[in-house]
């Protein structure tokens, strides 16, 4: 048996100096010692690259360079992913493409030719047909979904196989395995044994173990998570790889038409036609006003004339605006912060206000009262108890999410 552990580390754009320097600390210095200290491990590691700037700009460094030196001495493998985690399914195609290059390019800035992806990670692993013809074009060697994705139900996937897309082009997709992930992530594992009494016999089999968890789970989510991997190393067993190696390890393949999915969504909302209910529920009055702010947004930057005063920065907060945070922490499912929303409703205006002489004066009118809208329903769903009547509503009918992650007090 392999197990093939994905991880991902993310920061929102508008997140604090002092939460990125905290997560740090309990988690991204833990990771690379951690590493560093069993030779013969091996992780997928995602960063979105407005992660990587923000190391750099809060002299982090030494995290950069530790996980280059991983990267070089074959202990990481990198993907590729979106620079600012937009949820790529619900941008425009354009968008979608334009933040994938950043991303690499960004990455690529800092920690040189080692970052060299040959997967791709789509942010909350948002899945569509027309994303992965995209990274199929992109040139990536293959994506990673979740297994809700397969055909919207847990437990269907093989876990001695690669599957193919044949709509983009017999791209392999890797199906990220639910339940150990989510027992990962709500410390089910805390240690090598309660994970290797999970896996039981499968330990003998010819078989893989795909689990994709944010990388925050060790060590800043759950204090102390970290003795997992350390155990897990020393031990030897499971043999780690990383997810390219599977391509060579698992010869069998299968054609399959994933559903479009993300990590979040439950059989129930696949069976309901809502693949991504954390950034956009049917009916959710919040989430509508954030779009109708979203598109504004869009359009009248990606309208304006690039040689307007303050155009490059427009176009930089409207790349940093389609963060994926805003929608989440509004969804009440069952995450709400109505600080993760106001920041990232403003923003995206910020682009637009940046451009407003430029603007004729009724599309900056129009702009100031989605943004306004958006704000007034947020802090109207917090005085009101809307909010936290969703969410408990959510609890009741989601019992599998066993508990609600600390995030450092505000970070994604």
């Amino acid at each position: 048996m392999h197990w093939a552990n994905f991880v991902h580390i993310y920061q929102p754009p508008t997140q604090t100096e002092h939460i990125v320097r905290k997560v740090t600390d309990e988690c991204y210095r833990k990771l690379v010692r951690t590493l560093e200290e069993a030779p013969g491990a091996r992780i997928t590691l995602n960063i979105n690259a407005v992660l990587t700037e923000q190391l750099a700009r809060y002299d982090l460094n030494d995290v950069i360079e530790g996980l280059k030196r991983l990267a070089e001495r074959g202990q990481i493998e990198f993907t590729a992913s979106a620079i600012y985690h937009p949820i790529l399914p619900l941008i425009p195609r354009d968008e979608a493409a334009r933040q994938i290059q950043l991303n690499t390019e960004m990455n690529r800035h800092y920690f040189g030719d080692v970052y060299d992806p040959r997967g791709f990670f789509p942010p909350e692993m948002c899945y569509s047909a027309d994303l992965a013809r995209l990274v199929q074009e992109l040139g990536f060697r293959w994506i990673i979904v979740d297994e809700i994705g397969f055909n919207g139900r847990i437990g269907s996937v093989r876990d001695d196989a690669v599957y193919t897309v044949a709509e983009a082009g017999n791209l392999p997709v890797f199906f990220k395995e639910r339940p150990f992930s989510a027992g990962i992530t709500y410390g089910q594992y805390p240690e090598g044994g309660p994970f290797l009494d999970a896996l039981g016999g499968r330990l003998e089999r010819s078989s893989y173990l795909l689990t994709g968890t944010d990388g925050e789970v060790y060590g800043h989510h759950r204090p102390g998570q970290e003795k997992l991997l350390q155990d897990i190393w020393a031990l030897g067993r499971p043999a780690t790889c990383f997810v390219s190696d599977l391509l060579d390890l698992y010869p069998a393949r299968e054609d399959c038409h994933p559903l479009a999915s993300s990590w979040s969504t439950w059989e129930d909302e696949m069976a309901q036609g809502i693949p991504y209910p954390q950034w956009d529920y049917p009916g959710h009055e919040l989430h509508a006003r954030q779009w109708r702010l979203t598109r504004l947004a869009l359009d009248l930057v990606k309208t304006a004339s690039k040689e307007a005063p303050g155009y490059d920065r427009a176009r930089r907060l409207l790349d940093e605006g389609l963060h994926s945070c805003q929608y989440w922490w509004a969804s009440c499912r069952p995450w709400w912060d109505t600080g993760m929303v106001e920041w990232g409703a403003r923003r995206l205006f910020d682009a637009v206000a940046v451009l407003q002489p430029a603007l004729p004066p009724e599309r900056s009118q129009e702009a100031a009262a989605a943004l306004d809208a958006v704000l007034r329903t947020a802090r109207r769903w917090q005085d009101s108890g809307v909010a936290r009547k969703r969410k408990e509503e959510y609890l009741r009918e989601h019992g599998e999410v066993s508990s609600e992650l600390s995030f450092g007090g505000d970070s994604r």
